[in-house]
C-alpha cells in the first residue's frame, strides 16, 4: 500500500465515525459540534480530492541514469612512441623531397644513397648531434645512425643522406629510419622501400638522382690578398637510369648569374658539372647544388675558406 492510499483509507474512517456520531445526534438546530464536524468532513475531503489527483511517481528513464562511475575505457599503449609528441619542442616534418622512390629497382649489390629533406616544426633547435638512427627492417647495409652534423634552427630543413647497398637476393626490402634527439626524444619515421631484380623481370625505376658527392682539390685555399682568385667546386651527380638532370647552383656570395642548366644521361650513373667563384678577400665560404628535376632538392654543401698567404 502507497502513501496516497493510506492517508485515503484514515479519511475514509475519520468521517465514517463523525458521521455515525452525527447521525445518532438527533435533529434540532446545529450545535458546536455538528460545525466543526462539517469543517473537518470539507477538509478531509479537499485533501481527498487532491490525493486524488496526485499521478502516481514514474521511475526514471533508462537515459536518466547517471553514467558517472562508468568504468574508464582502458589506457592506450602509447610505449611505441609511433607518433612524435605535439607538446614537445622537438617536431619533424618531411617535406615530400626524397632520393630513391618507394619501389625503386636496384641490381644485387648496387650502391645507393637515401636521402629526405626534413623541415624542423618544433620549438628547439636540432644540434648536430641529433641522428638519424636505423631502427627496424631491412638496413641495407647503412650505418647504425648518421649525425646531422650542423645545427638546423625552428624553420629550416636539412637533408639527410645514408649510404646504403642492394641485398644480394632478388626481393621486396623495406627499411625505417628514426630522427632522434641528443637527448633520446624520437621524431618522425622515415623509410626506403627498394625492389632487387633484373630489369627484366622487374619494372623500370622511375628516374631520379639518387646522390650528389662535392669535390675540389683543397678545402683551406691560400690567397694572395689583396689579389682575386678563382675557385672551382665540382659536384658529382649519380642518377639511377637514363634522362635529363637539371639544376642550378648557390653560393656565399649571392651566385650572381647562377642560372639553370641541364645534363643528359644515357644510362644510370655519375657525371660531373663543375661551379666557379672569384674571391678578392680571405673567409668562409661555401656552394652547393639544387637538383630541380627529377628530385626538386638541395644536396647538402660544400664547405671552404680562403686566407691571405
Amino acid at each position: 500500500m502507497n502513501k496516497k492510499h493510506a492517508i485515503l483509507l484514515i479519511a475514509i474512517l475519520v468521517l465514517t465515525t463523525i458521521a455515525c456520531e452525527f447521525s445518532f445526534g438527533g435533529g434540532g438546530e446545529p450545535t458546536e459540534e455538528d460545525v466543526s464536524f462539517e469543517l473537518t468532513r470539507t477538509a478531509l475531503q479537499q485533501t481527498q480530492t487532491a490525493l486524488a489527483q496526485q499521478p502516481e511517481p514514474e521511475s526514471p528513464p533508462a537515459d536518466d541514469v547517471d553514467n558517472d562511475q562508468a568504468a574508464p575505457p582502458a589506457d592506450s599503449d602509447d610505449d611505441d612512441q609511433d607518433e612524435e609528441d605535439e607538446e614537445s619542442c622537438y617536431f619533424s616534418r618531411w617535406t615530400g623531397v626524397e632520393s630513391i622512390p618507394d619501389g625503386t629497382v636496384f641490381d644485387p649489390g648496387d650502391n645507393f644513397v637515401k636521402t629526405w629533406t626534413l623541415r624542423n616544426d618544433g620549438t628547439c633547435d636540432w644540434t648536430d648531434d641529433t641522428r638519424m638512427v636505423f631502427e627496424e627492417g631491412d638496413q641495407l647495409g647503412g650505418p647504425d645512425s648518421v649525425k646531422l652534423g650542423e645545427t638546423i634552427e625552428a624553420g629550416d630543413e636539412i637533408t639527410v643522406e645514408i649510404p646504403m647497398e642492394a641485398p644480394s637476393s632478388d626481393g621486396d626490402y623495406t627499411g625505417v629510419w628514426r630522427l632522434t634527439a641528443p637527448d633520446g626524444t624520437k621524431m618522425g619515421k622515415y623509410w626506403v622501400k627498394i625492389t632487387v631484380g633484373s630489369s627484366s623481370s622487374a619494372p623500370s625505376p622511375t628516374f631520379a638522382v639518387t646522390s650528389v658527392n662535392y669535390s675540389m682539390p683543397f678545402t683551406t685555399i691560400p690567397i694572395t690578398c689583396p689579389a682575386k682568385k678563382t675557385v672551382e667546386i665540382t659536384a658529382n651527380i649519380t642518377t639511377n637510369g637514363a634522362g635529363t638532370v637539371t639544376y642550378k647552383w648557390d653560393d656565399s656570395l649571392g651566385c650572381s648569374g647562377c642560372g639553370t642548366k641541364s645534363v643528359n644521361f644515357d644510362s644510370a650513373g655519375t657525371k660531373s658539372v663543375t661551379h666557379s667563384m672569384l674571391f678578392g678577400a680571405a673567409g668562409d665560404h661555401w656552394a652547393k647544388i639544387y637538383i630541380d628535376d627529377p628530385n626538386h632538392q638541395w644536396f647538402g654543401q660544400q664547405n671552404f675558406s680562403l686566407f691571405c698567404n
